[in-house]
């Protein structure tokens, strides 16, 4: 059972906390429309529908994930300029999960940009599938510098936003590309080598782990493999569409 460190230094007066959750708050309602607190027609109507975004709207898209989520919990928070947030379809069957946010997401504002997202792009090609047809997302939402490797106390406190995206999500498979995204949703320090190939369960969705878009671009005999396990979803999906 893995275990969540807390940080000790730098605790907020609660009043502080609260003005800041407000605020937050406050600025999620005026990126829905709200001008202010009145009890308008349009306003009602506008708190209404809070929380029900249109078809071809994506989380991704809206910034409101990145205004929303004020997070400074973990060491990577105090050099984090913007939180990646996730992207594509809110009803997905099948999730991507990649590891950690690169500064090609932070530049692009969504998960799997750059040499990866191309690479990305031509894995759901392949499995004859499209980016608005599935979620992809981050396990861990900001960009460390020199490619360094989060400690495992920030993937801990970065999941609570993972499991959130999920639930809101809920989809059927979730591809779980490199050890980070792994580690997170499995909780386990277990090599991805011996992870990979079969599905797990996290929260009664189906997990399969593999090697991720940026080992390809270093590895490209592993290509092979990651096909394989991806084969395996796809017969998944077949089986319960049969």
């Amino acid at each position: 059972m893995s275990v969540i460190l807390k940080r000790q230094e730098n605790v907020k007066h609660p009043v502080a906390e609260i003005f800041e959750g407000l605020s937050a708050y406050l600025k999620f309602l005026s990126e829905l429309g709200c001008a202010g607190m009145d009890s308008s027609e349009k306003i009602i109507e506008t708190i209404r529908d809070w929380g029900v975004e249109k078809p071809e709207e994506s989380r991704g898209a809206s910034g409101i994930y990145n205004n929303f989520i004020k997070c400074r919990n973990c060491s990577l928070s105090k050099d984090c300029k913007q939180i990646v947030s996730g992207a594509g379809n809110q009803k997905a069957r099948i999730a991507f999960v990649g590891g950690v946010a690169t500064s090609e997401d932070v530049q692009a504002g969504k998960p799997y940009s750059g040499k990866a997202g191309e690479l990305l792009d031509k894995i759901i090609a392949a499995m004859n599938l499209t980016r608005d047809q599935i979620y992809i997302t981050r396990a861990v939402k900001c960009c460390l510098p020199d490619n360094q490797k989060p400690k495992i106390a920030d993937v801990n406190i970065c999941r609570s936003y993972l499991e959130k995206e999920l639930r809101l999500v809920k989809p059927d498979v979730i591809c779980a590309f490199g050890e980070i995204a792994a580690m997170s949703l499995l909780e386990t320090s277990v090599p991805l080598s011996k992870l990979r190939g079969r599905f797990h369960d996290h929260r009664g969705m189906r997990v399969m782990p593999t090697y991720s878009p940026e080992y390809l671009i270093e590895n490209l005999d592993a290509k092979r493999v990651v096909w394989e396990d991806l084969k395996q979803i796809l017969k998944l999906f077949e089986s319960d569409s049969g």
